[in-house]
């Protein structure tokens, strides 16, 4: 089974990667958010260097074991502030 999620990309990340939007695959496993974030880290090393929060289904989630499932949409967010 594969298991297909949309990303979508904000800010400075979505410099990095040069795209708003991507589609990860994950064949015979259920991946987690944490399989999502060393996949993007691996092919993005600069992406380390980003303070980020992750959205799953438009909620914040920090739960990296968190599973993921068909279709979910993840947003990587980079760390801001307001003054």
């Amino acid at each position: 089974m594969i298991i297909k999620c949309s990303v979508k990309y904000y800010g400075i990340i979505s410099d990095i990667v040069q795209m708003d939007t991507d589609v990860a695959e994950f064949n015979s496993f259920v991946p987690t958010l944490n399989d999502v974030k060393l996949v993007l880290e691996k092919a993005y090393p600069d992406i380390k260097e980003v303070d980020y929060l992750f959205a799953v289904n438009h909620k914040l989630v920090s739960d990296l074991t968190l599973e993921l499932k068909q279709n979910d949409e993840i947003a990587l967010l980079p760390a801001f502030s307001g003054g």
